[in-house]
């Protein structure tokens, strides 16, 4: 029987249990390309992003206010977009118009605001020696320290700040930085600072206008790397990252805006100092869960101060003191709490109190005042993937084994 010669044109098949197959062909009879092995790949891509997020922190003066304009054009997307379906408004019109009154709002807030404030700050620099001098006796009284020698120290330095306040500011700068070149730094920052600061309210609104202009056709750019067999999956679940991230960025800080008010305006007529100062701090600190509460025992400190201290102290009065700042800020968290977020925010963060404290300790121990802004809406989309694409899989996999 003659021996069966194999063809020369016959193709062979790659072993499927070799190692190295990635479902691709092979050139030469040899082995696969370098990039044509999975686990390269993956360690490439991996590679490329943290690059990426490294060459991005070294180069954060530049990248910052691209991102913040990117940031604030997807935010304003849906008004830009509602404006351009519904009433046939071009998009640069309305891009415009949100420039233009965003300026006259935040112009108008510091002529009425601003006065106000720079009074309540520069009297809360002149009240400081003398609150700080009243808290020492008061110590001293309570605990029967001997703080006459710290007591004097302060009362000189008192003295002193009160007849020549610029002076002794002066004075305090040059024996803070006395023997160094420190000065001369601190100078170079503020004004380095200052001019970035400028800068950057000149960049951002250069490139929010075409971030905003261009941003339904930069979004559509993507569609063409979803999978069309999971396209409508993909968007749903794509929805719902989005009006997570949209609900805690967009509406909260509409929240602050109004609890900042509440704040102000509550602590004035308690007769709190610096009560403005303090609503705003209160306010602005309320876009993290539960650390706008550091603003309370402040006040009612500052309420205890005011009756306490002077030429001719009002003298404590627990209602005045205690219990009226204490209402407002409980009536202004039960506001928030059973009003302004159910009808405002509504439920799409979807996480218990638990949840959130725990998510805000992390992310202030990662990325530090960023984290815990960020950290919230980061949360939110890995509890949707973890709900809507892992859990299901496990299930799927734990039935079948």
């Amino acid at each position: 029987m003659a021996e069966q010669k194999p063809d020369a044109n016959q193709t062979h098949e790659p072993d499927i249990d070799s190692p190295w197959s990635t479902g691709g062909g092979r050139r030469g009879g040899g082995g696969p390309h370098l990039w044509q092995i999975n686990w390269v790949r993956d360690l490439f891509f991996i590679a490329l992003v943290l690059f990426l997020l490294w060459f991005g922190y070294y180069l954060r003066g530049i990248f910052t206010p691209l991102l913040i304009a990117l940031f604030l054009a997807y935010l304003f997307h849906p008004i830009i977009t509602l404006f351009e379906r519904r009433w046939n408004v071009p998009r640069p019109a309305t891009i415009t118009g949100l420039i233009g009154g965003i300026t006259l709002v935040v112009v108008g807030l510091g002529i009425w605001l601003g006065p106000m404030v720079v009074r309540e700050s520069v009297d809360a620099l002149e009240q400081a020696p003398g609150y700080a001098q009243s808290l020492t006796e008061k110590a001293a009284e309570k605990f029967d320290l001997d703080t006459s020698k710290l007591a004097e120290t302060i009362q000189q330095k008192v003295d002193e700040f009160r007849e020549d306040p610029t002076g002794s500011a002066s004075q305090l700068i040059k024996w803070a930085f006395a023997g160094t070149g420190a000065v001369a730094g601190v100078i170079e920052s503020v004004v380095g600072a200052t001019f970035y600061v400028g800068f950057m309210l000149v960049l951002i609104p250069f490139y929010f206008f075409f971030f905003a202009w261009q941003f339904g056709p930069l979004t559509h750019a993507f569609d063409r790397y979803i999978p069309k067999r999971r396209e409508q999956r993909f968007r749903e679940v794509l929805g719902m990252m989005d009006r997570a991230v949209s609900a805690y960025f967009r509406d909260r800080v509409l929240i602050c805006g109004i609890m900042a008010a509440l704040f102000a305006v509550g602590w004035y007529f308690c007769g709190v100092p610096y009560a403005i100062l303090l609503g705003l701090a209160a306010g602005a600190l309320s876009l993290i869960p539960y650390v706008g509460g550091i603003v309370w025992p402040i006040a009612v400190l500052l309420a205890y101060l005011k009756a306490t201290t002077g030429n001719e102290p009002p003298g404590f009065d627990l209602w005045v003191v205690v219990v009226w700042p204490s209402v407002v800020y409980m009536v202004v968290q039960a506001v928030e709490g059973w009003v302004l977020t159910p009808w405002i925010q509504g439920k799409s963060m979807e996480m218990n109190a638990v949840t959130i404290l725990v998510v805000v300790f992390i992310g202030g121990a990662v990325g530090g005042l960023y984290g815990m802004i960020l950290c919230i809406p980061i949360a939110a989309c890995v509890k949707i993937l973890l709900r809507e694409v892992a859990l299901p899989k496990l299930e799927v996999w734990a039935r079948e084994n």
